[in-house]
C-alpha cells in the first residue's frame, strides 16, 4: 500500500511538472512554436514519458485548464452559493473567468478556437472538458429551486444555451482584445438573463430569456 501510494505521488508530481513546464513555454513562445521535445526538455523527462502522460499539446492545455477550473470551484464555491441571485452568482463566476483569461490569453485562444474538442464535443480522457459547464448547471439548478429561474426548461438545457453565449463572448473578446472581457461577459449575461423584450411589448409575444 505504501509503495503504491509513493508511486502514485511520484506520477502526480511528474504530471504537475510537465503541466507547469508546458504552460510556461506556451505562454512565453506561443502554442504553435512550442514543441513536445521542448516540453520534455523543460520538464526533465524523456519524450516517451511525456507522451505516456499527454498524447498532444492540446491535451496538456485541456488538462491544465480543467485543473484551474476545478481548483477555483473548490476555493470559491461557498462565495458563489452565498450570493443572493443567480445573476449575481453567474456574474461573479464571469469576473473570475475574465481575470484569469486576461492573464492567459494564449491558452484561451487555443482552447476557444477548437470548440468541438473543448466546449461542445464529447469529453475524452485525452481532451477533458474544463468542468465549467458542470458548475454553471449546479448554479442554474439552485436558481430553479430558489425560484428566480424558470422551470420551463431543464437546468441542463439552460446551461447548454448559456455556455453558447459564454463561448461567443470569449470569441468576441479574442477578436477585440482592446475591449474589457468582463464588460463583454456582462452584456451576454444581461441579454441571457433579462431578454431583449421592449418594455411596451407583452411578455408572451417575444422571447424574454430564461429568468422570469
Amino acid at each position: 500500500m505504501t509503495d503504491r501510494t509513493m508511486r502514485e505521488r511520484k506520477k502526480e508530481a511528474t504530471k504537475i511538472g510537465i503541466l507547469n513546464a508546458a504552460i510556461e513555454l506556451i505562454n512565453k513562445h506561443g502554442f504553435a512554436e512550442t514543441t513536445m521535445q521542448q516540453i520534455s526538455d523543460k520538464a526533465d523527462v524523456a519524450l516517451r514519458t511525456l507522451y505516456n502522460y499527454f498524447p498532444s499539446k492540446e491535451s496538456i492545455v485541456a488538462t491544465y485548464i480543467h485543473s484551474v477550473v476545478e481548483n477555483e470551484a473548490q476555493i470559491r464555491w461557498d462565495q458563489i452559493i452565498n450570493l443572493d441571485s443567480t445573476y449575481d452568482k453567474l456574474f461573479f463566476m464571469c469576473r473570475i473567468s475574465a481575470q484569469w483569461m486576461a492573464e492567459n490569453p494564449t491558452l484561451i485562444e487555443v482552447y476557444a478556437l477548437e470548440p468541438r474538442q473543448y466546449f461542445f464535443g464529447p469529453e475524452t480522457e485525452e481532451i477533458p472538458r474544463s468542468g465549467y459547464e458542470g458548475i454553471v448547471e449546479k448554479v442554474i439548478a439552485i436558481g430553479q429551486e430558489q425560484g428566480d429561474i424558470s422551470r420551463a426548461f431543464s437546468a441542463a438545457v439552460i446551461t447548454q444555451q448559456y455556455m453558447g453565449v459564454y463561448y461567443c463572448n470569449i470569441l468576441t473578446w479574442l477578436g477585440n482584445p482592446e475591449r474589457d472581457l468582463l464588460e463583454i461577459f456582462k452584456e451576454g449575461l444581461d441579454i441571457f438573463c433579462h431578454g431583449i423584450k421592449a418594455a411596451s411589448v407583452d411578455n408572451g409575444s417575444i422571447f424574454v430569456g430564461m429568468f422570469l
